[in-house]
């Protein structure tokens, strides 16, 4: 079972949201404030909703609030098919662990949770997609496979158990061609899936961000390209037969799926290095935004977008288009920024469609008269 949109959102204890609840939560719901109020908290939440984990870093002290014990957040979801809402909640304690809810019943897998709550994330660190190593954008890659491919989460954890066996046979001092054997055989195995997995998606992918691109900016020479992790002419077992003494003496596999990449370039340079963060941000949103509809539009699932400081680095006629692109998605936005007023004005002011929440010092207000963010906009 899949849900439509977030009805209601219950948060303790996330940083400097102390007890807050929004009900009736719209499609396109935008939180505005001054810096330090409390916005990205409550994206923040969300993301700990749907993934029990924070977007902000690994460590989970500084998510909780001081002198707190924990921090919980809620949610009702509405399902697709309209017969009841489904409660979903996830516990995060300062000792460590977690406890996830699902309609009542306890939950243990991480996995399950983010099959319920698909949620795709635009931030201040989306940049690390050009500008960070492979790591970024394969898992983002991957997150598109594993919401499209029933199969791939299973091959994945095939995969990254074999390459702990192989790499701890490396290391162990004993290391010999026979002795890798059957860790080379189940990765080879293996690899072939999720390369298979991977190609069919990145081809599906690669028309559906070029649409989604041209609609936000002018970028006709960005090119992008899939790299498996090993050389595209060379099988699995000749790429670790020509790596063996390589691999034992540095005590890890070198080739593999692990090692896959997205590449984007212009004029054979990395994009990160030759784009504005202006032309970054809007390269992130249509990669992300391709990645979503893609899903939604595969699957039948529905997603969550967040999308922090979204005016930020982006002037007002391209802010215009990545509005209009957010809108005609079937998915449920949340929206941060410190006017409101540069989000309001942009075509989903319907009252059905569109609700605006004040946020200050951790409380938040939702706002009924929304004209006099139109007459700023309009002055």
């Amino acid at each position: 079972m899949f849900h439509v949109k977030l009805s209601r959102l219950e948060i303790n204890g996330v940083r400097n949201l102390s007890a807050v609840a929004v009900d009736a939560l719209a499609r396109v719901n935008v939180f505005y404030g001054s810096n330090g109020a409390g916005k990205t908290s409550i994206l923040e939440a969300i993301h700990i909703l749907g993934l029990a984990r924070s977007f902000r870093g690994t460590q989970l002290q500084p998510v909780i609030q001081y002198q707190a014990p924990g921090c919980t957040v809620f949610g009702q979801l509405v399902p697709v098919s309209g017969q009841g809402a489904v409660a979903l909640g996830v516990k995060r304690s300062r000792r460590g662990g977690h406890k996830i809810r699902i309609g009542g019943n306890d939950e243990k897998s991480l996995v399950r949770l983010a099959e319920m709550l698909p949620i795709q994330l635009i931030n201040a660190t989306a940049y690390s997609l050009l500008e960070g190593g492979p790591k970024q954008r394969r898992q983002f890659l991957d997150w598109g496979v594993f919401h499209v491919e029933h199969g791939f989460y299973d091959a994945w954890r095939r995969m990254q158990r074999a390459l702990k066996q192989r790499n701890a046979v490396l290391r162990s001092g004993s290391a010999n061609q026979r002795s890798l054997g059957a860790w080379n055989q189940e990765l080879c195995d293996v690899s072939a899936l999720i390369d298979s997995a991977r190609q069919q998606y990145f081809e599906s992918f690669v028309p559906v961000f070029r649409r989604f691109l041209g609609r936000l900016i002018d970028l006709h020479d960005l090119e992008i390209s899939y790299l498996r992790g090993w050389d595209s002419a060379q099988s699995m077992q000749k790429a670790f037969e020509a790596s063996f003494e390589r691999d034992l003496r540095r005590g890890f596999t070198h080739f593999g799926p692990h090692r896959a990449d997205l590449r984007l370039s212009i004029h054979g340079l990395d994009a990160g290095q030759v784009l504005s963060r202006g032309q970054q941000k809007l390269v992130v949103c249509a990669l992300r935004l391709a990645q979503t509809d893609l899903m939604v539009k595969t699957t039948g699932k529905k997603c969550i977008l967040l999308v922090d400081d979204m005016p930020a680095e982006i002037d007002a006629f391209h802010q215009g288009n990545l509005c209009e692109l957010l809108n005609s998605l079937d998915v449920q936005l949340f929206l941060t920024c410190v006017e409101a007023s540069d989000l309001v004005n942009h075509g989903w002011n319907q009252p059905d469609v569109l609700k605006v929440f004040h946020v200050e010092q951790g409380a938040v207000e939702p706002v009924e008269d929304l004209s006099r963010f139109r007459f700023a906009a309009s002055e």
